[in-house]
């Protein structure tokens, strides 16, 4: 399975590219993250991660230029996941990746100048789909306010199940990442988050996990 972590704007896709291979090969499965971003930032996490023996290590290719999609469907017949990290423009690799995704994950900001941006990534996503014809995606709100008392959020899911209407092959997701201090602690360690001690973000975490992937 190929499961691309896609947005036109930087919005945490690193993180949550990482924590996904991460969670995946602590549960036992052959894991490849392919990092399509020219920032390398993904590569970068994982060198932290290699200086840890007691942490199970992750193969990791960069990848980029037309052949993206056809490279990606190659390396997946050898993994049985392939997780894409795209860089936060509108890069060729991240759209040609979704041509061969199984799964896109398309993480979104509660505030309105990342609302903004969704259309750029869902016109991307529709795109796609014509070719295909596979290709379910989901839709994270990352960024959440820990305050139940902030309307942001759910004023956020009114309006992306409004854009997102006309597309059955796309879901919000119930599960959010709400903003917490521990996943900019886990970078320099090399960390996935469901290997961090905060126990509230490991549980939302493996939720999200279980509505993505069947």
């Amino acid at each position: 399975m190929i499961i691309t972590v896609f947005a036109t704007k930087s919005s945490t896709k690193t993180s949550i590219a990482v924590s996904i291979s991460v969670y995946l090969k602590n549960n036992g499965y052959d894991v490849l993250l392919a990092d399509l971003d020219e920032q390398s930032s993904a590569s970068d996490w994982l060198d932290y991660r290699s200086e840890n023996v007691n942490l199970k290590q992750i193969a990791s290719v960069k990848k980029n230029g037309k052949n993206v999609a056809r490279d990606l469907i190659e390396l997946a017949m050898k993994y049985n996941y392939v997780v894409c990290d795209c860089g936060g423009k509108d890069y060729l690799a991240g759209r040609l990746s979704l041509l061969a995704a199984d799964v896109a994950l398309v993480p979104i900001f509660p505030t309105n100048l990342s609302l903004l941006t969704l259309e750029s990534s869902l016109s991307a996503i529709r795109d796609a789909k014509n070719f295909n014809e596979k290709l379910m995606v989901f839709i994270v709100i990352t960024g959440v306010n820990s305050n139940i008392l902030v309307k942001d959020t759910q004023e956020a899911r009114d309006l992306i199940n409004e854009m997102i209407s006309d597309m059955d092959y796309c879901v919000l997701t119930e599960n959010c990442i709400t903003t917490r201090k521990i996943w900019s602690d886990i970078t320099p360690l090399g960390l996935g988050i469901t290997e961090s001690s905060n126990n509230k973000a490991v549980d939302q975490f493996e939720k999200l996990m279980k509505e993505i992937i069947k």
